[in-house]
């Protein structure tokens, strides 16, 4: 119940579009609403998000998908941006960047969760607001995640516009994983994620809701995409498990269904050195195929 009654909170939440308008145009100061929330959750509270989690993306090793916090925090993130002070409205918002720092593995065990506005900044389609989620387990602080999404000002078809710049000159130095390169993104993957992680934003769902919002396809959850790539990268090359920082862009959606290409950078045998990873579509034309690129990089 508490679930249905948040969701029907950020679907009727409107931005302020005035103000933000007013913020994009003069890029005066905007302070962001104090909303930090703190929740605690116990491995009974989570055992059965976290088992379809690990079977939707293949996770298989003991410790937590460095993903799985993200996902958990998700109501803390609908509470903050569809809180009566935020000047943004959930629905329409993109996901367009991503960074996980993390300090050590997290197990099956408590786990605290702190979640808070970071900073709004400028962007050629309007305007980017990070969230944070800090979690901690056993009195330790063990993530901070950084979580970027747009809210779009000017009309603009994000379907067909949006550019990248480094990705584009990286491809080229980039190969398809050895094993497990191809990354199968089925028709209802959308809805099956939302059910896991509570996210229906109606660009999720289904080509008419999609639509509602503005846009002219259904896409994939961009923290679903990024997870799927990370699985598949752990099943090539152990992900690191000292502190590490993965950090991801979101270049252009993932439209389902669709089949895209994991490409990274050589595989190192320690943490020492950054690998560079790129999802392309290989169906699209060469400039539109990067669809997320990132890094991991020791810390």
């Amino acid at each position: 119940m508490r679930q249905i009654f948040q969701l029907v909170k950020a679907a009727t939440k409107k931005a302020d579009k005035p103000q933000l308008e007013q913020w994009f145009a003069k890029h005066q100061s905007m302070q962001l609403p104090d909303v930090a929330s703190t929740r605690y959750f116990t491995p009974a509270d989570y055992c059965s998000r976290l088992k379809a989690f690990n079977q939707l993306h293949d996770w298989h090793n003991h410790y937590l998908h460095p993903c799985f916090p993200q996902l958990l925090g998700l109501s803390q993130h609908i509470a903050a941006l569809s809180h009566a002070n935020s000047p943004f409205s959930l629905i329409g918002l993109v996901h367009v960047g991503n960074e996980i720092r993390q300090y050590q593995p997290l197990s099956n065990e408590d786990l605290g969760l702190r979640c808070y506005f970071n900073k709004i900044t400028p962007h050629q389609y309007g305007i980017q607001v990070d969230v944070n989620i800090e979690v901690s387990q056993g009195g330790k602080q063990c993530q901070i995640v950084r979580s970027t999404y747009l809210y779009r000002l000017p009309s603009v078809d994000m379907l067909s516009s949006r550019t990248t710049s480094d990705s584009a000159a990286s491809y080229a130095t980039l190969s398809p994983l050895p094993e497990h390169s191809q990354l199968q993104f089925n028709p209802g993957v959308g809805r099956r994620y939302a059910k896991i992680s509570g996210d229906y934003n109606p660009i999720h769902l289904a080509k008419w809701s999609a639509r509602l919002a503005g846009f002219k396809d259904v896409m994939a959850h961009g923290t679903h995409v990024l997870a799927m790539a990370l699985s598949k990268l752990n099943h090539n090359w152990q992900l690191p498990l000292a502190p590490m920082a993965i950090t991801s862009q979101f270049n252009r959606p993932v439209l389902l269904p669709s089949t895209v290409t994991l490409n990274t950078s050589l595989l190192p045998l320690n943490a020492e050195k950054p690998v560079h990873f790129e999802l392309t579509n290989p169906l699209s034309s060469r400039r539109k195929q990067s669809v997320m690129s990132g890094e991991i990089r020791a810390i």
